[in-house]
């Protein structure tokens, strides 16, 4: 070691971030060229159309046990979320409107001037009136 090598303090958390960042590339490295591979490719895109079609399969086959225990299929859920979202964006917009208009003084409602005047409070009666 040099003298300069001495001097300079191990740092662990360096020494772990620059193996990560070699194996991290040395994977990418691998992983790309067995996936540019056709056949491999081709296993792939066959195993997710597998998978899809299992899950398309079993979607439909638990719809009607879920109708008839009166629950919601995933879809239904997914259908209200998507509604949910629709509704919140129309009231965010109807408020941001509200409130443009606001500030703009168009929804400033003015009352129509009072020309009637409130009725009078009946004269006490009684054994307070005046003698």
């Amino acid at each position: 070691m040099s003298k300069d090598d001495a001097s300079i303090p191990m740092d662990p958390m360096r020494a772990w971030r620059d193996w990560f960042v070699k194996n991290e590339r040395d994977w990418s490295a691998s992983l790309a060229k067995v996936i540019k591979d056709d056949a491999v490719s081709k296993a792939l895109g066959q195993g997710l159309k597998a998978q899809l079609y299992q899950q398309d399969a079993m979607a439909k086959s638990m719809a009607g046990p879920m109708a008839s225990m009166n629950l919601p299929t995933r879809e239904d859920v997914t259908a209200l979320g998507e509604r949910i979202g629709r509704l919140e964006d129309a009231v965010a917009r109807v408020e941001a409107l509200l409130v443009q208009a606001r500030l703009q003084g168009a929804a400033a409602v003015s009352r129509p001037p009072r020309t009637r005047k409130a009725p009078r409070a009946p004269k006490a009666e009684g054994r307070h009136a005046a003698k």
